[in-house]
């Protein structure tokens, strides 16, 4: 498949307000593409909207409730006819502690890093295909989905179910000309993971991050995955026996007080 750059696109980001989904936003704001971003509070938006207010577009919407599809499709249709790229960064974390296990903790992370998911591409499906510019769909996993970690029950578990999903759809989408990317970040510096109490191996800055992001999505690949020492070690750990590769699993494991 041949290389779109990402210039004078009409780009739809979830998750923009901080984080990984800033950074995104901004380098593809002096790209020049036409972008809408999307957060839960408009209000956490406006500094991307500052920097080409002709270009940027808020969107404000919770993917993590039912009544939302609605809200973003008519809102979409509205700004644009069509898009060309829509980059579903949208995602939280929680970690299990198994002590005090809670079933409602699943139901949170999933309700945004998978369903939420969904919501957004059956928003914006219809503009995708309107799109005569080389469509495409680029959804977030993580490293995490590559094998199973400690306390990552429920945070591993949606992004799995991420990957699973865009790997059909890849297949289901094909006829349309409409292309679909999956991206596995490792440790990238950001609020959601500076709350994490143990170490992050190759831990990337969100610039980093970023660029691996937008080479891999201009190239269209079908996956891009990084830090490579990262994606390795847990591939190659993916692949171990299931006796081995417990106990080092069970090596990761912090202890409980």
């Amino acid at each position: 498949m041949s290389s779109v750059r990402l210039q004078d696109r009409t780009i739809w980001i979830t998750g923009a307000s901080t984080g990984i989904g800033k950074t995104l936003a901004e380098r593809l704001i002096t790209l020049g593409n036409r972008l809408i971003i999307t957060s839960r509070k408009a209000e956490s938006l406006k500094p991307l909207k500052d920097l080409a207010p002709d270009r940027v577009h808020i969107l404000a919407a919770d993917i993590s409730r039912p009544a939302s599809v609605d809200q973003m499709r008519n809102e979409l249709t509205s700004i644009f006819d069509s898009i060309d790229t829509v980059i579903l960064n949208a995602g939280t974390c929680e970690y299990v502690d198994t002590r005090q296990f809670d079933s409602e903790l699943f139901d949170r992370v999933i309700q945004v890093n998978f369903i939420g998911l969904a919501r957004c591409i059956e928003a914006s499906l219809d503009l995708l295909r309107a799109s005569s510019k080389a469509p495409h769909i680029v959804g977030i996993s993580s490293a995490a989905a590559i094998t199973g970690l400690p306390r990552a029950e429920a945070y591993g578990g949606s992004k799995a179910a991420v990957e699973s999903c865009l790997e059909s759809l890849a297949l289901d989408l094909d006829k349309y000309g409409i292309a679909v990317s999956i991206i596995y970040p490792g440790f990238v510096d950001t609020p959601l993971t500076r709350k994490n109490d143990f170490p992050m191996p190759f831990l990337m800055s969100t610039e980093s991050a970023v660029g691996k992001m937008i080479s891999g999505i201009e190239s269209r690949k079908f996956r891009v995955a990084f830090p490579a020492r990262l994606i390795w070690s847990l591939k190659l750990m993916s692949m171990l026996p299931d006796t081995l590769r417990h106990k080092l699993g069970l090596s990761m494991v912090k202890d409980n007080p």
